[in-house]
Order: C-alpha cells, then sequence, then structure tokens
C-alpha cells in the first residue's frame, strides 16, 4: 500500500481492532501487505506518530498497542449464588472453591492420571455445565478407548457422556472467546521453547473468560513441586493440584469453602484403577 494517507488508516485501524497486542513491525507488514521500502518507511514514520500519541509504546524491541480500557467491578451485585456448583475428583470442592473467571491448574508428571482426572471432573459436572473439553492429544479412538475404559469400570456408559470434546493445541483463548460462560477444560497446554512464557497464554485464556472458567493441565518434571515454568504458571491460579503417581495435592487454594480449614497441603493417597476409577488409600 503505497498512500500515505491510505496506509496511515489502515495501520490506526488494526492498533484499533489489537488493544493489547505485542506486534513487531514486520508483522504489520505481512497483515497489512506492506511490501515496499517506500511503504516500510511511511509505516515507520506512522508508528512514530501512534507512539508520539500514546496509542502505542516500545515493547522488548517490537512494540505494543496501549489498552487502557477496563470494565468496573459490579460488587454490591455479587451473590454467594456465583459460586460454581462444581464438583472435584477427591472432594476438593469442600476445602477450595470456584468462581466465575477463575482459572485453575491441574499439574502433573507424564502418566500422574492428569487426563484421567480431568474426564473424572468432566463427568461428575457434565449434567450441571456446558463444558468444553480441549485436547491436544488424543484423537477420536483414543478418546474413545479412554472413555469406554469408564464404562468398562461400571462408572458411566460410553453414550452416556454429555461434554463437547474438541481437538486443539494452540490459541485456546480463541476459542474461550467463543464461549466465555463456559467451563473449559485444556488437557493440555503445551510448551516446548521458553517455559518462563507459560503464564502469557494462561492469562490470555483467564482474559477471554467471564462467567466461566478454565482448567488447565500442565507437564511438571517427575519430583518437583511445580510445574513447568515455576511460579508463573500459577500467578492466575485460584486453585491449583499437583499430582504425582499415587498422591494429589492443593497446592494453591485462594477461596477457601470453608474458613477455619485452609485448602493449601491438603493432600490424597489414591491408586487409580483402570485409567479411570480413583481409589483412596
Amino acid at each position: 500500500m503505497e498512500d500515505n494517507l491510505g496506509l496511515a488508516k489502515e495501520v490506526r485501524l488494526w492498533v484499533a481492532q489489537n488493544p493489547g497486542r505485542r506486534f513487531a513491525a514486520h508483522t504489520l507488514d505481512t497483515e497489512l501487505g506492506v511490501y515496499t521500502a517506500r511503504a516500510k518507511n511511511n509505516r515507520w514514520k506512522i508508528l512514530t506518530r501512534l507512539q508520539d500519541e500514546g496509542l502505542i509504546e516500545p515493547y522488548g524491541g517490537s512494540y505494543r498497542v496501549i489498552y487502557n480500557s477496563s470494565t468496573e467491578i459490579d460488587y454490591l451485585n455479587a451473590s454467594e449464588d456465583d459460586i460454581l456448583d462444581f464438583k472435584w475428583t477427591f472432594g476438593i470442592q469442600n476445602y477450595a472453591l470456584l468462581m466465575p473467571k477463575n482459572i485453575a491448574i491441574v499439574f502433573g508428571a507424564k502418566d500422574a492420571g492428569k487426563t484421567a482426572l480431568l474426564l473424572d471432573t468432566t463427568r461428575r459436572n457434565q449434567d450441571k455445565h456446558i463444558i468444553h473439553f480441549w485436547s491436544s492429544e488424543m484423537g477420536a479412538l483414543e478418546l474413545k478407548r479412554r472413555l469406554q475404559r469408564f464404562d468398562d469400570n461400571g462408572i458411566i456408559p460410553l453414550n452416556e457422556w454429555k461434554f463437547k470434546p474438541m481437538e486443539r493445541s494452540f490459541d485456546f483463548q480463541d476459542v474461550v472467546a467463543l464461549y466465555p460462560d463456559d467451563i473449559h477444560i485444556i488437557d493440555f497446554l503445551e510448551i516446548h521453547t521458553d517455559f518462563a512464557e507459560v503464564g502469557k497464554p494462561i492469562f490470555e485464556i483467564w482474559n477471554k473468560l467471564r462467567k466461566g472458567v478454565a482448567i488447565i493441565a500442565l507437564q511438571k518434571n517427575p519430583g518437583a513441586s511445580l510445574p513447568r515454568g515455576g511460579t508463573g504458571a500459577l500467578e492466575k491460579a485460584r486453585i491449583a493440584i499437583s499430582l504425582d503417581k499415587g498422591e494429589a495435592s492443593i497446592v494453591v487454594g485462594k477461596n477457601w469453602a470453608k474458613e477455619d480449614v485452609n485448602p493449601v497441603g491438603q493432600k490424597w493417597n489414591f491408586k487409580l484403577v483402570g485409567g479411570c476409577k480413583f481409589i483412596m488409600m
């Protein structure tokens, strides 16, 4: 796009449609079709002008669109009825509560029982809530075999599941935005490079929630007390559950179910039978 005025309008519109976004200049060029040296020089001048106007700011070698709108918290009309009627494996709801726009984290080493716990939690709540189960690992047959285990163990027939299983492995915030008042179970959030950045996608998911909640599975290294990404992975969590083989514990519990019982440190020893049945030990 060579026309200065036209390019300026396009860039301003792009900025207005991307509040809070971090972007590099070449990303803007690609999305708006800025290819020639002349157009890129004009784009640089436009970005400088937008920076002077306080619409964008430098951000680690790139830019960030300044997002200065906010939503007032209407606490006077908040009701205790808004606490989610939500049942967990191990009866975790007796210690820590879920409220609208909450994030819960379930983290564990490989084969510690994360998917089994998430499916069991789905089963316990599918009659009360719309549950979207976003799987980054399982295809149709594998999921069927996992659910068949519940049938084989007399827990729930295969044809009585009522959740919405979907394949998804990235940008979960985009689909959460479509259903901001529902329950989203994410199995699991994959981070392949900079684990310190795990807090960013979790924040983006939280930012798209309205009355709904997101329960996010993360990996941890065997024997570790925190998920990959460390404390940053738990920054938005109102509930965080650590899973090791045969042991589950609450490591974050912000909303106490009982005023005199701290959720943090509550532990359960269990045996996972048939990949689906939690037996307390």
